[in-house]
């Protein structure tokens, strides 16, 4: 006769996408990889906390939208401004996302740069600051993604 614990788990086996998993897993090891996966989770959190300026991106919902929109837009050499953004981020006001872009200047963590070389030949309004995140933010946010992937990869490799 099965526990209620093991009729649990395999309810919740059940439910669980586990054909999109790297590798194979039984239900009596579903509780060491939830287990670990909170484990990650934990270090995930606390890599945020690294650093003030990854700290203060990532804090809210909202200062973690814009700091993507900006990420996203440097990456792929890209203007982006204020009026922009909000046009992205539509749940909030212009005022809200220019006050966080404020903020985030004034921390040092966003910075006013000119379009990239290849964008130059486009006319800009000059008064309109295109925002990009500062070297020291885009290391913190490559560093503390370094770390989520190699405990990801160790997990995978426990279970293959």
């Amino acid at each position: 006769m099965k526990s209620r614990q093991g009729d649990r788990v395999e309810e919740i086996f059940k439910r669980l996408n586990i054909d999109k998993l790297p590798f194979k897993i039984s239900p009596q090891r579903l509780n060491e990889l939830g287990m670990d996966i909170a484990e990650d989770l934990i270090k995930t959190f606390k890599g945020i906390n690294l650093t003030s300026d990854l700290r203060w991106c990532l804090s809210t919902v909202k200062k973690a939208k814009v700091f993507t929109v900006i990420y996203q837009a440097n990456e792929r050499g890209l203007p982006i401004y204020k009026e922009e953004i909000a046009k992205k981020l539509t749940e909030y006001s212009y005022k809200t996302i220019a006050t966080i872009i404020d903020e985030g200047i004034n921390k040092g963590y966003y910075v006013p740069l000119e379009p990239y070389e290849s964008l130059k030949n486009k006319t800009y309004d000059k008064k309109v600051k295109n925002i990009r995140p500062s070297i020291e933010l885009i290391s913190s946010f490559y560093n503390w993604n370094i770390e989520r992937i190699a405990m990801v990869a160790s997990i995978i490799k426990k279970y293959k």
